[in-house]
């Protein structure tokens, strides 16, 4: 089984593409970069960007980490546009997605729901085998809410 991990941001969104078997293994994991400061632009790359991952793996489940706490209420809202955005892409051609906070991720990755992303990172990659660095920090973001649905899915 194939899980996809979305760590949505309004300049990057990261990505992880898990395989599920006896074991979990990461095949492929990256960022989405949005090139333009303008909001239409940059969800019209994600959309393009999702075409070309979905149409790899379509028969993927899909867990999207929900939107976190913040101070600035323009960033809240520039976030819950590019996540409905993903959203309704997700939708149209999975036909439905889980979703974890930011606290969940961070309570099944390191057992502490007030861990850094340093600790969630280094966890992410001792559960998976991985001694290379992986950067930036929302490529580990999105392989820890894929990994967050693997284990919800036991």
């Amino acid at each position: 089984m194939k899980i996809i991990g979305f760590d949505p941001g309004t300049r990057f969104c990261g990505y992880c593409v898990l395989e599920k078997n006896q074991k979990i293994s990461l095949i492929e994991a990256g960022l989405i970069k949005f090139k333009s400061k303008e909001l239409i632009d940059n969800i019209l790359e994600l959309n393009e960007a999702l075409e070309l991952i979905f149409k790899n793996y379509p028969e993927a489940k899909i867990a999207i980490e929900n939107i976190f706490f913040a101070y600035n209420p323009q960033s809240v809202l520039k976030l819950a546009q590019f996540r409905g955005a993903l959203i309704l892409k997700t939708l149209q051609t999975y036909g439905n997605f889980s979703e974890y906070t930011a606290l969940q991720v961070k309570k099944t990755i390191t057992g502490k729901a007030k861990a850094d992303k340093n600790q969630v990172a280094f966890m992410v990659k001792k559960l998976l085998g991985i001694n290379k660095e992986i950067k930036p920090l929302d490529i580990t973001d999105a392989i820890a809410v894929a990994l967050t649905h693997s284990y919800n899915l036991r």
